[in-house]
């Protein structure tokens, strides 16, 4: 037997004499009627769910049986209440709503569209509570109390109505689409079941048996809802209205980045970041959408909105916020890309798209597009003191549609690329090396607009690479390989590492290396032991295998344990020379040089130099230099200021860069080391500190010392200013600074080469090396302020010895027909470096072919006319 309540014991009553009288019946007949009424409805009772039946359960049966049925109106209301139909409230209260909650969790459509209405598992939760509470109450509220039940309506309701208002800027396309193309009902469903749960939460009060608990329970679930909303994205909301002072111009902008060190949503953050990227378009996060989704409708009827925040300031300010790179950090994954949904899904399941395919920027990271393989392939020569490396990369894309892989590679000290390659369908093709407006005019034509096949590299920074290469097929994978080219830095090689990428790295990737020289070698790796070379017939050799986080955050440098001493004498055959000077020599030389003033430290003041503090102190501390902190502005500090400063932010190094120059070109300051971390933003006022630097008789040197890897802005502008040098690599960060800063503050001879050519093999002096030699004198002859080659003729120089410099690039295209087409020429494959399969040949070897050279060339009795115009050297 069901257990009535009072109220619908009372309902009954009522209805059996309202319907007594409107048959006509009365006395004997109004009874017996009214007796097979009570009957008929305590049968249907029965076959309800509901343990208790209540003014709902009551009024649907008699909605049911009744076909001229009017439900009681509630005390106090001037208009009867509609009955409420069983089925609509099944469908819109319960069915679809939780249908339409797990689409969006498991495809995220309206989050690729519009606005992610699920962004966090909590989120999906709250959704899903909603059916969830409306079942509860619809199957008459089983064993809750009537506290509870006040709770859970109130919980609900608010849940429903702001999700209801989330979708009500829609609610106009969305009837449209569902008139005229059948489509539109899954973002009509929040606003249907906000009013459906609003109109069951209604029935459960009125059936209620005890109005003071269910008041104070819903009272609690009202505050509990708001409470969960507003933790979830008030946070959210804060970030936004901050973010859209700290993008804009005024004495406002500085307080709001302040404010947002201090508190802010780095979910929001991050996802404005990419917001007006074409691969999410105007999607938005919760609070984005309250920001701007009521433009729609305004759009619609023509009305003028806002504009939408400037991304590129946007990315500036999460630097400055954050001290990172937005790039450094994986982009924002919806709840439905899960890694365990991603897999389910399988490959190439969802389109990604990009704006910057072609540009001169790493710009986003892609969330589809990974590097699968990577392999590095060394050979270190202790008599040239160079060394030659080839790194090759797999990328792998799993989205519907291509994409073009992009990274900022930091080369060794002063090396420059000498080899690219890429492979088309399988097989290797190499790159045709000229100007820099040629290669990427070419590889825009190709890869933008044809959408073929090319790969591209030029400078973009003090020794580091543009790399770029498209495309990358839907579920398939890219392979490509660069060859450097860099002479050693004292008896160190740096190994080359990534500063900025725009794909992930697959799970369990590793780092191949293998390393060879005809000496004795070591690996160096900044805070672990080195690894020692091992005996490999007249050489040695070493193959480890790195992490994936070696690629980008570790620092390995070769240290050449067999050079010692003075460089020697060493000469080549220079194949890309002229008959008349095809035999190139290189002798050391050095020159005097004497501090020119007080040490001048620029210390970066963002968070990434906190980890650098301790022993920032300790290298500096009781040493005469000066020092000022690069906090967004200037400041004067000392060593022992450094141990209570709090780095925290990206901070602007400009104005600290621009005050260091004035105090050098003064003369107040000689030598200036700036110590920093990664630079994201670039300058404020490039041309003001170019002209700075660049002009007056006197012009500064500036010493870049990077403590932790990431893109330099900075850098890359004042490149091209003559006035960078790069400072060492920190394997021992406090015994290298400190050895650095000593060189600096003493006289001292620092080595240099001369350079010069003959017809003939050189007799009696040095020793013949591999041609490396000869691309190290190219790299001199283009980069040095001191050259005697033209400006003008750089760009074919680097060319002729096919090199990647700031005047140059490289580009490899799919067809001869490309080629032809942009006016270039790919290298010839017999041309290019390579690593030597074993370490190399023995200096009485090398000698012995020179001899024989020498010998062929008497023989020929031909004499070289003079050049009419004799390149400098």
């Amino acid at each position: 037997m069901k257990t009535w309540t009072s109220q619908a014991e009372k309902r009954l009553v009522e209805y059996l004499d309202s319907r007594a009288r409107r048959e006509g019946f009365d006395g004997e007949d109004a009874d017996d009627l009214k007796s097979d009424l009570r009957r008929h409805i305590h049968e249907e009772a029965e076959k309800e769910r509901a343990e208790n039946i209540g003014l709902m359960q009551l009024e649907g049966i008699l909605g049911r049986l009744d076909a001229g049925y009017r439900p009681m109106p509630e005390p106090g209301d001037e208009k009867p209440n509609r009955p409420l139909r069983p089925f609509w409230a099944w469908t819109w209260g319960v069915v679809m709503p939780a249908i339409v909650a797990l689409i969006e969790i498991s495809s995220s459509f309206c989050a690729g569209v519009f606005f992610d209405p699920v962004p966090t598992w909590w989120h999906a939760l709250l959704v899903l509570i909603v059916p969830a509470i409306n079942a509860w109450f619809l199957k008459g509220a089983p064993g809750g109390s009537e506290t509870s039940k006040g709770f859970a309506a109130g919980l609900a309701v608010v849940i429903a109505i702001f999700y209801a208002l989330l979708f009500l800027p829609l609610a106009p396309l969305s009837a449209v689409a569902l008139i005229v193309l059948g489509m539109g009902l899954l973002s009509l469903t929040p606003i249907f079941a906000g009013l459906w749960t609003w109109r069951i939460g209604r029935r459960i009060r009125s059936a209620s048996s005890d109005a003071p608990r269910y008041r104070t329970g819903r009272w609690s679930g009202l505050a509990a809802a708001v409470f969960a909303l507003m933790a979830l994205e008030g946070p959210s909301l804060w970030t936004r209205s901050q973010l859209s002072i700290a993008t804009g111009e005024g004495n406002a902008r500085e307080a709001a980045v302040q404010k947002l060190r201090a508190f802010h949503s780095s979910r929001a953050l991050l996802r404005a970041c990419y917001e007006c990227n074409g691969e999410m378009g105007r999607a938005t996060d919760i609070a984005g959408w309250m920001e701007r989704g009521w433009q729609i409708p305004l759009q619609a009827f023509g009305e003028p909105v806002p504009p939408a925040l400037d991304t590129a300031k946007v990315r500036d300010v999460f630097f400055r916020i954050t001290g990172k790179p937005f790039t450094s950090v994986k982009p924002p994954r919806l709840v439905g890309e899960m890694a365990t949904a991603r897999r389910s899904r399988g490959e190439a399941q969802e389109w990604e798209f990009d704006d910057h395919v072609g540009g001169d920027d790493v710009a986003v990271r892609l969330k589809n597009l990974d590097m699968s393989e990577s392999r590095f392939d060394g050979h270190i020569d202790p008599r040239s003191r160079l060394g030659y490396g080839e790194w090759t990369m797999v990328f792998h894309n799993s989205a519907r549609n291509a994409q073009e892989a992009r990274c900022q590679v930091l080369l060794p000290r002063g090396g420059r690329v000498s080899r690219l390659t890429l492979w088309v369908n399988g097989e290797p093709r190499e790159a045709a090396f000229n100007s820099v407006s040629k290669v990427k005019a070419a590889y825009k034509s190709v890869a933008v607009v044809q959408r073929r096949d090319p790969v591209l590299v030029t400078m973009c920074g003090p020794d580091t690479i543009m790399v770029q290469c498209f495309p990358v097929p839907p579920g398939g994978d890219m392979k490509i390989r660069f060859g450097i080219t860099a002479s050693m830095d004292g008896d160190l090689w740096e190994m080359p590492r990534i500063l900025e990428r725009n794909f992930g790295l697959k799970d369990n990737l590793e780092h191949a290396v293998w390393l060879q020289s005809e000496g004795t070698f070591d690996l160096l790796e900044q805070g672990a032991e080195k690894r020692t070379a091992a005996t490999d017939g007249p050489g040695r050799s070493m193959a480890i295998t790195l992490p994936a986080t070696a690629i980008g955050n570790g620092l390995f440098a070769v240290k050449s344990t067999a050079v010692s001493g003075e460089a020697p004498t060493v000469w080549c055959e220079d194949k890309f020379a002229q008959a008349f000077e095809r035999y190139l020599v290189r002798e050391p030389k050095k020159f005097h040089r004497k501090p020119e003033g007080k040490l001048l430290v620029v210390i970066d003041g963002s968070d990434a130099m906190n980890e650098a503090k301790p022993w920032l102190h300790q290298a500096l501390e009781g040493r005469d230099v000066n020092i000022l902190l690069a906090d967004d502005g200037v400041k004067s500090i000392t060593a022992k200021d450094l141990q209570d400063h709090r780095f925290n932010g990206g901070r602007d190094n400009e104005p600290a860069l621009r005050d260091a120059v004035r105090r050098a070109k003064s003369g107040e300051a000689g030598e200036i080391v700036w110590l920093h971390g990664p630079q994201a933003v670039g300058l404020s006022q490039a041309e003001a500190l170019l002209q700075l630097i660049e002009r007056g008789t006197r012009v500064p040197v500036i010493h870049e010392v990077m403590t932790s890897a990431g893109p330099n802005r900075l850098a890359e502008e004042l490149s091209r200013s003559g006035a960078m040098r790069r400072g060492p690599a920190l394997l021992h960060p406090r015994e290298d600074l400190t050895a650095f800063l000593d060189t600096l503050t003493m006289e001292r001879d620092e080595p240099a080469w001369h350079w010069r050519r003959s017809a003939t093999p050189p007799e009696g002096i040095g020793a013949p090396v591999w041609d490396h030699l000869a691309r190290q004198w190219a790299m001199e002859s283009i980069d040095s302020p001191l050259s005697e080659v033209p400006e003008t003729d750089r760009p074919a120089l680097a060319a002729r010895y096919q090199l990647v410099t700031r005047v140059s690039g490289a580009v490899v295209l799919e067809t001869m027909e490309q080629y032809e087409q942009n006016g270039l020429k790919p290298v010839d494959a017999d041309s290019v470096p390579q690593v030597p399969s074993v370490p190399e040949p023995s200096t009485s070897l090398l000698l012995l072919v020179a001899a024989a050279a020498a010998t062929c060339h008497r023989k020929r009795r031909v004499s070289t006319p003079p050049p009419a115009n004799r390149p400098s050297m």
